[in-house]
C-alpha cells in the first residue's frame, strides 16, 4: 500500500522515480512492464501431479514447471542500438518481486512490475530461487554491479529441487514509458540444469540401478562464456535405486524419468577425469542371477565419417538426455537422444552452437545430430 501511495505521489510531481526497495509490483501504469511466463514454465499441464507420469507427449512435469517465486532483474541499458546484453556497461538498476498473485502452476498470465522510472533497459527474470541466491541478487549495487556481476553469481541450491527448480530468461530490452504500458510479450524461461532419463526397451533386461559420475551440485547462475569445469562445483557419484525395476518391453518401453539431474557439465576432450557418464546395471533373464553394468558416455561423433573418434558434448541447460536400452539379434544397444525439456522433440546440433559453447567442445566438423550410439563400455561385463 505504500509503495502504491508514493508511486501516484511520485507521478503526481510529473514522473516516475527510482527505488532501491525490493517490492511486488504495485497497481500503478506508469513506467509498468506487462509479460506472460513461456517456455519451462509455459504450455498447458499434460502431466499427473502424482509421480509425473508421461502424459500428451510432454517431456517436462508439472513439478518442474512449476514456478514458485519470481524475480525481475533490471539493468540499465547503455547502448539500446546493441545486439544484447553488454556484460560490462550495462549496470544494475533494481530487482522487483514479481506479484504471482497466488498461482504457481503453468501457464501464469498477466503478470506486471513498475520499473520506477522512464528510460532503456534490459531485464533478465529468475524464477524459484532459494534464500541464498536471492540475497545474493538483493545484494547487488545500483549502478555499480554489472550484468557480468549476476552472470558471475554461484548457485548452490540441489540441481533436483522440485518443486521450484531454478529456471533464468535470456535478457530483454526494453524502454518502459510514463504514457502506456510495456509489453513484453511472453518471456521464455529455461531451467539451468539438465535431466538424464533411461528408458528400456529390450525384452528379458531388467535395469535396477543407475550411477551418476562427475554431477554438477553446483553452478553459475549464466554462463556464455567458457567451456571450462570449475572442480570445486563437481559432486562426485550419484547413486539411483530404480523402484520399481524397469523391466524392458519393446512396444510399451518402461521409463526411470524426471530423477537424475544435474547442473551444465562442460569438460572437454582433455578433461577426462570430469567428463559425465552413467552406469546401467541390469539383470537378464537367461543369466542366472548375474548382475551386468554398462557405463554410457556422453560423446558424439567428432564428424560423419565411419570411425569418427568420439568427443564429449558435456551436459547443457534445459537439455534432456534420453539413453534407450534396445535388444537386436541378442545383443544389447545403447543409444543416446538430445531433446528439447520443453516440448520434447529432438534437435540437431550444428556447428555454431558447438562454437558458441551449447556444449562441451569448441568445435567439431560435419554436423551432429540429436541422436547416437554411446562411447561407452560397448560389452557388458558381469558385475
Amino acid at each position: 500500500m505504500l509503495y502504491g501511495v508514493l508511486a501516484a505521489g511520485l507521478l503526481a510531481l510529473g514522473g516516475c522515480s527510482p527505488s532501491a526497495v525490493d517490492e511486488p509490483a504495485g497497481t500503478d501504469s506508469s513506467c509498468r512492464v506487462a509479460f506472460r511466463l513461456g517456455g519451462a514454465a509455459g504450455n498447458a499441464s499434460s502431466r499427473m501431479v502424482e509421480g509425473e507420469s508421461a502424459s500428451g507427449g510432454e517431456l517436462q512435469t508439472n513439478l518442474e514447471k512449476q514456478v514458485n517465486s519470481l524475480l525481475a532483474v533490471i539493468f540499465t541499458d547503455a547502448d539500446p542500438s546493441g545486439d544484447t546484453e553488454d556484460n560490462a556497461n550495462d549496470k544494475f538498476f533494481r530487482t522487483v518481486k514479481i506479484d504471482l498473485g497466488g498461482e504457481t502452476d503453468p501457464v501464469i498470465e498477466g503478470l506486471s512490475f513498475l520499473v520506477g522510472d522512464e528510460g532503456n533497459y534490459q531485464v533478465i527474470f529468475v524464477a524459484n530461487a532459494d534464500t541464498d541466491l536471492a540475497g545474493k541478487i538483493n545484494a547487488l549495487e545500483k549502478d555499480v554491479s554489472t550484468v557480468q556481476t549476476l552472470k558471475n553469481l554461484e548457485v548452490s541450491q540441489s540441481p533436483d529441487t522440485k518443486p521450484g527448480m531454478l529456471m533464468t530468461s535470456g535478457f530483454i530490452r526494453f524502454r518502459s514509458s510514463l504514457v502506456e504500458a510495456v509489453d513484453l510479450g511472453t518471456v521464455y524461461l529455461r531451467r539451468i540444469m539438465s535431466r538424464i532419463d533411461i528408458i528400456n526397451m529390450a525384452g528379458g533386461v531388467t535395469v535396477t540401478r543407475a550411477v551418476l559420475h562427475n554431477r554438477t551440485v553446483k553452478s553459475l547462475l549464466c554462463n556464455d562464456e567458457t567451456l571450462q569445469v570449475n572442480e570445486e562445483y563437481i559432486g562426485g557419484t550419484e547413486e539411483y535405486t530404480i523402484v520399481p525395476a524397469l523391466a524392458g518391453d519393446m512396444d510399451n518401453p518402461t521409463k526411470y524419468e524426471a530423477e537424475i539431474y544435474s547442473y551444465e557439465q562442460l569438460a572437454d576432450n582433455t578433461q577426462e577425469d570430469y567428463q559425465p557418464s552413467v552406469d546401467i546395471y541390469y539383470t537378464k533373464q537367461d543369466a542366472d542371477e548375474k548382475v551386468f553394468k554398462h557405463t554410457v558416455s556422453l560423446k558424439v561423433p567428432e564428424s560423419e565419417d565411419e570411425g569418427a573418434s568420439l568427443v564429449p558434448i558435456g551436459l547443457k541447460r534445459n537439455n534432456a538426455y534420453l539413453v534407450y536400452i534396445r535388444a537386436d539379434a541378442g545383443e544389447l544397444l545403447f543409444s543416446v537422444k538430445v531433446e528439447d525439456w520443453v516440448e520434447g522433440e529432438t534437435f540437431t546440433v550444428t556447428d555454431g552452437e558447438l562454437s558458441e559453447g551449447a556444449f562441451g567442445i569448441s568445435t567439431a566438423p560435419g554436423t551432429v545430430t540429436g541422436s547416437w550410439t554411446d562411447g561407452g563400455t560397448q560389452t557388458a561385463i558381469a558385475y
